[in-house]
């Protein structure tokens, strides 16, 4: 009985490890892609394209659970982390048109950081030893990055910075709404909410796309909305320990396909600091479960 518990396990570790992975190229697949439409699509009108694809997507689905319920729906809250949600966005967006694809796949890691250091600061979540570590070595990876003294910060790094920031805030948002409300219509808020704050902004800058972008957006589409549930497989099978640990492939899929594809210098500091963040990461997720 407990070797077939031991074998269970091990089968549902490595599915989640397996749909980790196909995270992180579903993912790298939307920031090439990206890049090949930020010649010709502003990054804010890419970034509303975006959200209102998703949108026609889930309204069929959303409509009639929304119809049926009759309790108040927390619309400012909802309003709140969609605003910031689509800040967040644009600014990634940005960032992938402006930085080497190393860069930012390496800063993203910062965001459960910065959700961590939130949850301590806005739900009084104790401030352990563990956590403590983890910040500490994530600055000190986040300077290996973007290696302040020796460089000048770009305005592409500073965007994906700001971009995990306010991702952060979002997810923070996302967990006092889990409590009360279900998972569809969190989604659909967000994609409602981001698609409303994008509009005016894409309004202002807007270019007409082609045929060959529209069909970049709905591959980005697609790519991101499978990256997400490929995550959401991921951590349903196997604990944040054994799948976290993964996500540093993507930082190698990233810089491999930015030096082939795009020429970007190899920048052997990006590795090493994304390393380190993806450590704190997984030592984090590792005594959280515990």
């Amino acid at each position: 009985m407990v070797y077939r518990e031991s074998s269970s396990r091990q089968k549902d570790y490595l599915l989640g490890i397996f749909f980790m992975a196909l995270t992180g190229l579903c993912m790298v697949g939307v920031m090439v892609s990206l890049r090949f439409l930020s010649d010709s699509i502003p990054s804010v009108q890419a970034a509303f394209l975006r959200y209102l694809l998703g949108l026609l997507i889930i309204c069929p689905f959303v409509i009639q659970q929304i119809g049926k319920t009759d309790r108040t729906i927390p619309i400012l809250k909802f309003g709140v982390r969609g605003t910031l949600h689509g800040f967040a966005v644009v600014l990634w967006f940005y960032s992938v048109s402006n930085a080497p694809l190393s860069d930012v796949t390496a800063i993203n890691y910062l965001t459960p950081i910065f959700t961590t250091i939130g949850a301590v600061i806005v739900f009084k979540e104790k401030l352990t030893k563990e956590r403590l570590l983890a910040i500490i070595l994530s600055i000190f990876g986040a300077i290996l990055i973007l290696k302040p003294g020796i460089e000048a910060i770009s305005l592409g790094k500073s965007a994906q910075l700001l971009s995990t920031i306010l991702f952060a805030a979002s997810y923070l948002i996302t967990k006092s709404l889990t409590k009360t409300e279900g998972t569809t219509l969190i989604v659909f808020m967000l994609t409602l909410f981001a698609t409303i704050t994008l509009f005016p902004f894409a309004a202002i800058t807007w270019s007409s796309p082609s045929m060959n972008d529209l069909v970049l957006l709905m591959g980005i589409a697609i790519l991101a909305t499978l990256g997400h549930y490929f995550m959401t497989k991921a951590v349903a099978v196997a604990p944040l320990s054994v799948t976290q640990p993964v996500i540093f492939l993507q930082l190698i899929w990233s810089t491999l396909i930015g030096l082939a594809v795009f020429g970007e210098p190899l920048d052997f500091l990006i590795i090493c600091g994304g390393g380190v963040i993806v450590v704190a990461i997984t030592q984090l997720a590792y005594f959280e479960k515990r």
